[in-house]
């Protein structure tokens, strides 16, 4: 069962911590399934690693513009 908590956004730094307790039987859930069908440690943790960058970002994407994955090529000082 997922546990249910009310926003309070003055509660502090422990909501941090409460957000971790709340999840993490269902983590140990995740991983053991990941693990019983065959994925290494690693392999798990980059899994979680990607999906949650996914999920920031999909957390982030209506208040911040997004932003252009351009490779950096540094200019050249010659006019040719």
């Amino acid at each position: 069962m997922v546990k249910t908590i009310e926003t309070n956004v003055d509660a502090g730094a422990g909501r941090d911590f409460e957000c971790q307790l709340a999840m993490s039987d269902q983590f140990r859930l995740l991983t053991e399934f990941a693990e019983h069908a065959g994925w290494s440690w690693d392999e798990i943790a980059m899994a979680l690693l990607e999906l949650t960058d996914d999920y920031v970002a999909a957390m982030r994407t209506p208040l911040e513009p997004p932003v252009a994955h351009t490779r950096f090529a540094p200019k050249s000082n010659t006019r040719h």
